[in-house]
């Protein structure tokens, strides 16, 4: 018999690819190009954020059919394309003449294992301080992301998350960690007052302390010798009504705490706390201390 969590995401999945299907032919037709690109990007958003439940047909077969959506708009006006890469935020920059460059991420790879095969690639961002690093389009096949020693930076992986299979991070501090859902999982290790944001299928957090987490996590998020965590759903399900699936924020599982009294290592928070920090974020002119401002401390 299927469990009830399995139940409802077949459900949300069915849910889903009718919507996607019916708004792809809307846009289709849609004569604007400005309001084309418009519902394009904002369908994009949507795919990312399903991602979470949708089985692996489904996230291949939509993802393709989004690749040819942009094409087709992209073709018809030339202009609309985008350039590619990372760009950085400097700290100093005012917001009216707020400059950002194109760098490239630092390509990463695991060793080979004594069978010979190949590494796996990553994006790596590598011992970074005080800089708002902002992730564009990176291609498309699934990657693993990686942050280590990272402080007092806002890194945004928002518009690359559809492409990553896991997200690690080393080393954290003073920082912001923000991505859209995906099919995945997050491990961040030996981070401290910072605050993360993301929508995974598993997240497990060890040797923490002081980090707000906001998540969308379809498992029970899991901690480990971390301390003075506090948790509160991903902000783009706060407010759903008809959401198709349950998160399990405000399930935490703490492997050093074995009593059946909650765990005194993690509490919730208040999802309206992110309701400021969520407009800096949305703002590109925005200074990165104002942002940081609102990191524990």
């Amino acid at each position: 018999m299927a469990s009830a969590g399995s139940s409802a995401n077949a459900n949300a999945a069915a849910k889903f690819w009718d919507y996607f299907q019916a708004e792809k032919t809307q846009i289709t037709l849609c004569a604007p190009q400005h309001n084309v690109q418009n519902r394009v990007r904002e369908l994009d958003s949507k795919v990312r954020e399903a991602l979470i439940y949708l089985p692996p047909y489904d996230q291949k077969q939509l993802t393709k059919e989004l690749d040819a959506l942009r094409a087709l708009v992209q073709k018809s006006n030339p202009a609309s394309s985008r350039n590619t890469g990372f760009r950085f935020k400097t700290a100093t920059a005012r917001p009216s003449v707020a400059k950002q460059t194109v760098v490239e991420p630092v390509p990463a790879t695991e060793p080979a294992t004594k069978h010979g095969s190949a590494p796996t690639p990553s994006i790596l961002f590598s011992k970074i301080t005080s800089q708002w690093i902002v992730a564009t389009n990176n291609g498309d096949e699934p990657t693993d992301c990686e942050l280590r020693d990272i402080s007092h930076c806002v890194v945004d992986l928002r518009a690359v998350s559809h492409h990553i299979r896991a997200l690690n991070c080393h080393r954290m501090e003073g920082s912001i960690v923000i991505c859209h859902p995906f099919a995945g999982s997050a491990t961040i290790r030996d981070a401290q007052n910072s605050i993360v944001i993301l929508g995974v299928q598993q997240l497990r957090f060890e040797g923490c302390k002081g980090v707000d987490v906001y998540t969308h996590c379809t498992s029970h998020p899991v901690i480990e010798r971390s301390t003075s965590m506090r948790f509160s759903p991903y902000p783009a399900f706060v407010h759903s009504i008809d959401n198709p699936l349950s998160s399990m924020h405000d399930r935490v599982e703490d492997f050093n705490w074995l009593r059946r009294q909650h765990s005194p290592n993690w509490t919730l928070i208040d999802p309206e706390t992110l309701d400021v920090l969520w407009k800096l974020l949305e703002d590109p002119k925005q200074l990165l201390q104002d942002a940081l401002t609102h990191v524990p401390q």
